[in-house]
């Protein structure tokens, strides 16, 4: 007999809601992903007064709505200790919170309509161990090509070779203006335009503004993600390195640095921010010698003449880094004459560092968690269904973010699972030890000192 897969049904009532929230507000698996549906983990979620102080240095040194030329062209942010205890700080929230700042509307909000700008994202999941530039560029135009902004930025070229006679019939309607018209063969055909003529004279900008031929065919015709698997045997994005299959790898630094950015700009984008996260996958298996060549491409690319990114100081670029990390990378780092614009050094003017939160910051972020999925939202900002002295022992265990999450969700779980309605010490300590104490402890003695 075969059976077929059943589509879910209705769903049943959460058993989490007996706690007062729609569902378990706490990743089982805390570990951030910028391109998760998940609010709990793509960033989504973020409490922004423990990290009040970072948002401004970073506001300070690369955002400058009023001075945006002059924002620094590279940064960094650290979190204190080596890969172990430097993980789980906060870097890449801190990371996504400005991407989707920025990228929501490409920089409108963020620059109070005076610019665009967008965010490109290159991480690092696994250790790499060769072609360590290309294949940070290789990251980058992956990201390039799912997070949106080569659609936006080929309207806004359709856009600007029609006239605004055209543009008012083909985008106006009752409700406001609809810029998908733009790519509407049916909409554009009614109104007497080609959507061939239209790649064709957006391409013909591109060249005129520098970019290669067959880059420029793939982006006038939105097939620029095809473009690059072509260059690939298997067709794939990603991972980035396979042995034997490496031209996408020879082309990556020339189509990020110089391609993208001229398409970007011709577009009207004013500028943007290569993000780098995990920097110790891409370079903690360096031998000495090839962190300083990586250390002088990665000038080239960002800061030195020779591609378009750099002459047009279009890109500014943030790794995030800790201690260990950035020790292996600093001689380097000096050797190509780095260190005077940015010095790896958590103490430099460039540097935003995040200390591991104080007991009332770290409440403030399993405050914002809960308050995302509260049943009843006129308990938003209480530590309900938590009790003083549950959150107490909480806090006790670890404030490391990535940790104070992960057990916040092993409590909540527990608790819900017997239908409790408050989560007390005596129930985070279950919870998170699996027997129950022996002795009765007040949980609460001194808390007020520290909350």
């Amino acid at each position: 007999m075969l059976n077929l897969p059943r589509r879910p049904t209705e769903p049943k009532p959460s058993i989490y809601e007996s706690l007062g929230v729609r569902d378990l507000p706490f990743s089982p698996n805390p570990v951030l992903n910028p391109y998760s549906q998940d609010p709990r983990v793509n960033g989504m979620i973020y409490a922004q007064p423990p990290v009040r102080e970072a948002i401004r240095k970073f506001e300070n040194l690369l955002i400058r709505p009023e001075d945006f030329d002059n924002r620094v062209k590279m940064a960094s942010v650290w979190a204190t200790g080596d890969v172990q205890s430097g993980r789980g700080m906060g870097k890449t929230a801190l990371l996504s919170f400005f991407r989707q700042r920025i990228n929501n509307d490409w920089g409108l909000t963020e620059f109070a309509g005076r610019l665009s700008a967008a965010v490109i994202y290159a991480s690092f999941p696994s250790a790499v161990d060769r072609r360590w530039m290309e294949q940070l560029a290789w990251a980058a135009l992956v990201d390039t090509c799912n997070n949106g902004v080569l659609t936006a930025a080929r309207a806004a070229l359709r856009r600007d070779v029609l006239t605004d006679d055209e543009i008012s019939s083909i985008v106006d309607t009752e409700d406001g203006e609809n810029w998908g018209n733009l790519f509407d063969t049916e909409v554009l055909k009614a109104n007497g335009i080609s959507s061939t003529d239209l790649d064709d004279a957006v391409e013909a900008t591109l060249r005129q503004e520098g970019v290669e031929a067959k880059p420029a065919s793939a982006l006038a015709r939105g097939s620029f993600d095809e473009f690059l698997r072509d260059l690939r045997r298997d067709h794939n994005l990603v991972p980035y390195y396979v042995p034997r299959d490496t031209k996408g790898l020879d082309y990556a630094r020339d189509l990020f640095f110089n391609e993208i950015v001229l398409f970007l700009r011709a577009a009207g984008f004013a500028g943007g921010y290569l993000f780098v996260d995990d920097i110790e996958n891409l370079t903690d298996q360096m031998p000495r010698r090839h962190r300083t060549e990586f250390a002088k491409e990665f000038g080239l690319c960002m800061v030195r003449p020779g591609y378009a990114n750099s002459d047009y100081g279009f890109f500014s670029c943030v790794l995030t880094t800790h201690q260990q990390s950035a020790l292996a990378l600093a001689t380097a780092w000096n050797e190509a004459g780095l260190s005077g614009m940015a010095r790896l050094d958590p103490g430099a003017p460039t540097s935003v560092e995040l200390p591991e939160p104080t007991p009332d910051q770290a409440r403030q972020i399993l405050v914002a968690h809960l308050d995302h999925y509260r049943v009843d939202p006129t308990n938003g900002g209480s530590i309900k269904p938590f009790t003083e002295d549950g959150l107490g022992v909480l806090l006790s265990r670890s404030r490391r973010p990535r940790d104070l999450l992960s057990s916040a969700s092993s409590v909540v779980r527990f608790a819900a699972e017997r239908r409790l309605t408050t989560i007390d010490a005596e129930t985070v300590h279950q919870a998170l030890t699996g027997e129950l104490p022996i002795n009765t402890v007040d949980y609460t003695e001194g808390l007020d000192a520290v909350l």
